[in-house]
């Protein structure tokens, strides 16, 4: 069973020509996998902000492919600095898409930093999967190709706890979240069992799952050019919103709309 629901995910503009690539793949490798996607960072020293999305990455180092890791949900940006011309290939999956090809709930992995090297995770034969020849020097889409073949034999179906999709479900369909115990009882549990739920198969804290959609809604109106009273459908007021796009991006929403998350020292 796959989690069958769209749930935004966005990250910020980089405004180097070519620098970015995404491709969302076709079912059924789509049940699982949101998109790939590339970054080629220049020559020079360079920082790369990355934001709340509530989702888990497979990043490979194709200049080094043996340095490749796999970063878990996390609830503040996220700063990786790096230093070009290299590129990374990534994966990223549905929430709870990850599931396909690791087995052991995320709580039991999750690290304290939110990135674990790939071979202490991934099953062998799903690194025997992800052989050096797909790393070789192609164009992005023919990567993209040779990782769909890979992964869909290795991805296997998994299973969703009913009532942690209830709460997905939830928070997806709902702009004010209530976390007592009387809207917990519709999901089939106690709170206090949701808290254990949602950090076993999530990685994070109900309100911290949470959040992180009501961030991404307004990243996605960001994103689209909606930017017009960016608060009205999810935030109390507008210094709320400024207040929490703050806390989880590490800059204002206005300076997030015109800043590239690519960026060098000078």
């Amino acid at each position: 069973m796959t989690l069958n629901i769209d749930i935004h995910s966005c990250q910020g503009r980089v405004e180097q020509p070519k620098a970015y690539s995404t491709l969302k793949p076709p079912p059924p490798l789509s049940h699982w996998v949101k998109e790939f996607w590339q970054l080629n960072v220049p020559d020079g020293r360079y920082f790369y902000r990355s934001v709340p999305d509530n989702c888990v990455d497979i990043i490979i180092n194709l200049t080094f492919p043996e340095e490749a890791f796999i970063v878990t949900p996390f609830s503040t940006a996220k700063v990786f600095e790096m230093k070009g011309p290299i590129s990374y290939f990534g994966i990223r999956f549905n929430i709870l898409g990850h599931q396909g090809i690791i087995a052991a709930p995320l709580g039991g992995w999750n690290d304290v930093d939110s990135v674990i090297n790939i071979n202490e995770i991934l099953p062998a034969y799903t690194l025997a999967a992800f052989n050096h020849d797909t790393y070789e020097a192609v164009p992005f889409q023919n990567r993209c190709e040779h990782f769909s073949k890979a992964l869909l034999g290795v991805l296997h179906p998994y299973k969703i706890d009913s009532r942690l999709m209830r709460y997905i479900f939830y928070c997806n369909h709902n702009t004010t979240i209530d976390l007592s115990d009387r809207q917990c009882s519709e999901f089939g549990l106690s709170a206090r069992q949701l808290r254990r739920l949602t950090s076993e198969h999530l990685g994070l804290t109900p309100r911290g799952f949470a959040r992180t959609l009501r961030f991404q809604n307004a990243l996605q109106a960001i994103n689209t050019g909606s930017t017009t009273n960016l608060w009205l459908n999810s935030y109390y007021d507008q210094p709320h919103f400024n207040r929490d796009f703050k806390s989880m991006s590490g800059v204002t929403p206005n300076e997030f709309r015109t800043m590239s998350v690519l960026y060098n020292t000078n």
